[in-house]
């Protein structure tokens, strides 16, 4: 059976990793106040981030039926179609591509089969997710097979876990109240949030950004045995004062033990609500870029 591997641009992977994993990716759309940019992959990060960080208003957006549409049809010579989207707890993408994806099997009989596969995550977490899923496809598993380990993958080996040292869009976003964003602004308290159940909870908080990320990279003690060894991903937006010791601190985790550490853009739809102070490791058991 011949299984396409498809998902959607906040997965945050590159062009290089899309084209070696042989991924197809749907581009989602952000709106920076008022203008609508289309995550095709075709603007420069940087650029990207100076319009964030001066906008006033920013959201995201799931890409119309047309878009969609197009990139079931230019796989329809497949025998199934495996569509990894952002959680469904996180974004309309889930939804417009459940109901798009029955639209054009139902005016399409013989087209392939398509299931649409809720990763509960988002960003390289969401990459992470579509490339395990690449790399399973090549190992010639049944559909069935392939979704069992891919659910296994998601629930038990890749944890993410971040902080945000301005907490302004938040703010603006109404993910937080005034009196939290003044005080934490006060006191330099910094939140730690997590991909719980496929939603960004916030499960842990502290004073000052060493402080808050050495208790980050304590956490991952909850979620791994100490001689396990972990892929790190190392989140990235523009040059900033901690990133330097942000890079430290990750570079001298113990345990579990890194393997190996790479380092991605955060993409659209993360810096939309968090705003580029974003600083968060993605954790990963049975995994590398092979």
């Amino acid at each position: 059976m011949r299984i396409k591997i498809i998902t959607d641009s906040t997965s945050n992977l590159t062009p290089e990793l899309a084209v070696k994993y042989d991924i197809d990716i749907i581009p989602a759309n952000v709106v920076i106040d008022e203008e609508e940019i289309l995550d095709d992959g075709c603007i420069d990060p940087h650029k990207y981030y100076d319009k964030i960080d001066k906008s006033k208003r920013s959201y995201t957006s799931v890409p119309s039926k047309q878009i969609i549409w197009e990139v079931i049809e230019r796989n329809k010579d497949f025998d199934f179609l495996l569509i990894v989207n952002v959680s469904e707890k996180l974004s309309g993408f889930y939804s417009a591509s459940t109901t798009i994806a029955k639209q054009y099997k139902k005016q399409n009989p013989d087209a392939p089969e398509i299931k649409i596969y809720d990763s509960k995550g988002v960003s390289i977490v969401l990459g992470t997710i579509a490339i395990k899923a690449a790399q399973l496809v090549k190992e010639g598993l049944s559909i069935t097979e392939l979704i069992e380990k891919l659910d296994e993958f998601r629930d038990n080996d890749i944890h993410a876990l971040l902080t945000v040292s301005d907490l302004k869009k938040l703010y603006e976003g109404g993910r937080i109240s005034r009196l939290r964003y003044l005080l934490a602004d006060i006191i330099h308290a910094y939140p730690i949030f997590s991909l719980v159940d496929g939603e960004l909870g916030l499960i842990d908080k502290e004073v000052g950004f060493e402080r808050t990320i050495k208790k980050l990279t304590s956490l991952l003690k909850n979620y791994y045995k100490d001689d396990d060894e972990i892929f790190v991903w190392r989140a990235n937006t523009k040059p900033r004062e901690n990133q330097k010791m942000f890079n430290r601190i990750i570079e001298e985790i113990e345990t579990p033990k890194i393997k190996r550490i790479e380092e991605f853009y955060v993409g659209f739809i993360i810096t939309c609500h968090t705003g580029i102070d974003v600083y968060g490791i993605i954790t990963v058991r049975n995994f590398d870029l092979i």
